[in-house]
């Protein structure tokens, strides 16, 4: 019944907006087909400063005495000869301190820092035919969004480009007279928004229902992964609990397994009872976001359990020499090694580009690969015991995880361009590093109980390395979408005036 009552209410509502609307918008038609107008309503005057020699001042000043501008305005064109490396809104800056002084606000608060009110300056830079920039630049008064600069910008471009450069500035200059202090009732996105509001809904509606598809896609893929860890549990349970009984004490490593299997046996009984509620959830729960990150937690512990109770069954192995030992030994060098095989295919030609970073970690590849073996060869002659053999192949994993820290701050520093892209490389690169610690099944005893940060498995710094890389294009292209470059540096000082430029 509520909803009931809302929906008539929000419909009534809408059809008194609408019909204020149709009410209101006649008589401002009428006002504009029954009252003269004078040509060039609001404009205030035309200067045209044409240090370039490429514009014909009389054409301008013509044109825009036919344009309506919203608010009183005084236009403004300065031309000038450019160079690509110029920066055009600090030229424009310099240009109006040494020549123009009125052009800047001489308000007591605002300390020469803005442009004066009332002003649009339009500035052309001609590098050469068809090429160079156009800034704009707004009184406080006039000032614009960053969009809609670049739409006045891009009204000039296809004439700046056949090097008309007269009929670039008009068109500017008419496209900005169009938006600077546009009435709403003006405004085309109000029309647009109104006739594609059903639209809108529906679109809203589909996309609801494809992120509620992907919420149940995902939940169904943590919950099958996690029932196939915990199935794994399951089969070696028996095989865990009496490993786990075979452990010896005085073993660091060993106490660690210990104190993992101490808690080992109350999280598999709960991750148990959480997948039978996971497999019986409704569809409702399954596309919700709290859904999946429920699932999504009890497949990390499954993954958790299995890499356990690997870990455990590898460690009895080893400390009772089993007919299994050999094998419990591969899965221990397994991590090492399948890191020093991707070693190449992460360095290609950056260890050449890199200098001493690149270097240091191709060199370590060779040198590690002849340290496992000699670790496995003292252990199978029984020279050193399995704790002295786990210590040496973590400080290897821990020199690798070292020489790719100074690796990664060399890339880093090679792509980034500026501090906030460094930070937000390292970020993406830690995120992939944490992410892949510590969850995988097989039986590595070091992978089990070691902090999660202690070593970084060459495969995660290629990923992570990849998604930081796309991080920051993304943020470049974003950042660069609108073309438009704001700013006064070299001379500007504190200025703050409203504008920026762009190329065509």
């Amino acid at each position: 019944m509520r909803l009931s009552h809302f929906t008539t209410r929000s419909s009534a509502a809408v059809a008194v907006v609408a019909l204020s609307f149709a009410t209101i918008l006649p008589a401002a038609n009428a006002t504009v087909s029954t009252v003269a107008i004078p040509a060039g309503t609001n404009l205030e005057s035309v200067s045209v400063y044409d240090t370039a020699d490429v514009l014909n001042d009389e054409k301008i000043k013509d044109a825009l005495a036919g344009t309506d501008f919203n608010e009183p305005t005084k236009v403004v064109v300065f031309s000038r000869d450019g160079e690509y490396s110029d920066n055009i809104n600090t030229e424009t800056l310099s240009f109006a301190r040494d020549s123009h002084p009125e052009w800047i606000s001489a308000a007591p608060e605002d300390y020469g820092d803005y442009w004066a009110d009332g002003y649009f300056i339009i500035t052309l830079s001609v590098e050469s035919p068809g090429e160079g920039q156009i800034g704009t630049y707004f009184g406080e008064d006039r000032k614009v969004s960053t969009s809609q600069m670049e739409s006045i910008h891009k009204a000039g471009y296809d004439d700046f480009n056949l090097s008309r450069w007269t009929d670039g500035v008009i068109a500017v200059a008419e496209k900005g007279a169009k938006i600077m202090n546009r009435p709403w009732y003006k405004n085309p996105v109000l029309w647009i928004t109104s006739g594609i509001a059903g639209g809108a809904a529906v679109v809203a509606w589909l996309v609801t229902l494809g992120v509620r598809a992907a919420r149940r896609k995902e939940f169904a893929a943590h919950l099958a992964s996690g029932r196939e860890h915990l199935s794994n549990v399951t089969m070696d349970l028996d095989t865990t609990e009496l490993s786990a009984r075979t452990l010896p004490t005085g073993s660091h490593h060993a106490a660690d397994l210990e104190r993992r299997f101490a808690d080992f046996m109350a999280k598999y009984r709960s991750s148990f009872t959480e997948q039978q509620v996971l497999e019986t959830a409704d569809k409702k729960l399954r596309s919700s976001s709290a859904g999946v990150s429920q699932s999504k937690g009890f497949n990390q512990t499954a993954q958790m359990l299995d890499a356990t109770d690997d870990a455990i069954i590898a460690a009895a192995a080893l400390y009772t020499r089993s007919s299994q030992w050999q094998e419990a030994w591969r899965a221990q060098t397994a991590p090492i090694l399948e890191d020093l095989a991707e070693l190449p295919q992460l360095l290609g030609d950056q260890d050449k580009k890199l200098g001493p970073a690149g270097a240091a970690l191709s060199s370590f590849s060779d040198s590690a690969q002849q340290e496992v073996e000699r670790i496995g060869t003292e252990f199978a002659a029984e020279k050193i015991d399995v704790d002295t053999a786990l210590d040496r192949l973590s400080e290897l994993r821990k020199l690798l995880t070292e020489k790719l820290d100074t690796y990664a701050t060399a890339r880093i520093g090679a792509y980034a361009k500026t501090a906030e892209e460094e930070k937000e490389m390292r970020d993406s690169l830690r995120q992939q590093r944490y992410a892949t610690t510590g969850t995988r099944a097989g039986g590595s005893i070091l992978d089990v109980t070691s902090p999660a940060d202690l070593f970084w498995r060459v495969n995660a710094f290629n990923i992570g390395y990849r998604s930081a890389v796309s991080s920051v294009d993304s943020s470049r292209q974003a950042a660069s979408s609108s073309g438009v470059s704001s700013g006064y540096s070299g001379g500007g000082g504190s200025f703050s005036g409203s504008g920026g430029s762009s190329r065509f």
